[in-house]
């Protein structure tokens, strides 16, 4: 339901939408909380939609077994990224987009990228609780 731009306060302190009724703040308020949940999708308290099995992650979406992710989209398997799109299996990167096998914005073959990582400690799996 729409309620249109308010006209003229009425003594009780009630708005008056386009049609003539009248509402209070109250009222005001649980009807936008009502439009934002029925147009809104849901977030996270990270600010993350649509992830799953992520860790420390912020601000992304649809990302996937992931940690340390901030601003990210659609990725998979990102470790410690930022602002990265369509990555998979990247780690330290900024700024990439659909890079697969990255370390710190460059791309190896997936033996390698692996041998690095464990070379450098990096533990690539992620168990979200």
């Amino acid at each position: 339901m729409y309620y249109g731009a308010r006209r003229r306060g009425a003594a009780d302190g009630r708005a008056r939408d386009t049609r003539g009724a009248h509402m209070t703040k109250d009222e005001l308020l649980r009807k936008f909380e009502e439009l934002r949940n029925e147009h809104t999708h849901y977030r996270d308290a990270s600010n993350n939609y649509g992830c799953f099995n992520i860790e420390r992650c912020r601000n992304c979406n649809f990302i996937y077994n992931s940690r340390g992710a901030l601003s990210c989209h659609g990725g998979d398997s990102l470790i410690e990224c930022i602002q990265c799109v369509d990555c998979r299996s990247c780690a330290y990167c900024v700024g990439m987009t659909g890079s697969v096998y990255a370390i710190l914005n460059v791309e190896y073959p997936e033996a390698e990228y692996y041998r690095i990582l464990t070379e450098l400690g990096v533990d690539w799996i992620v168990e979200a609780e």
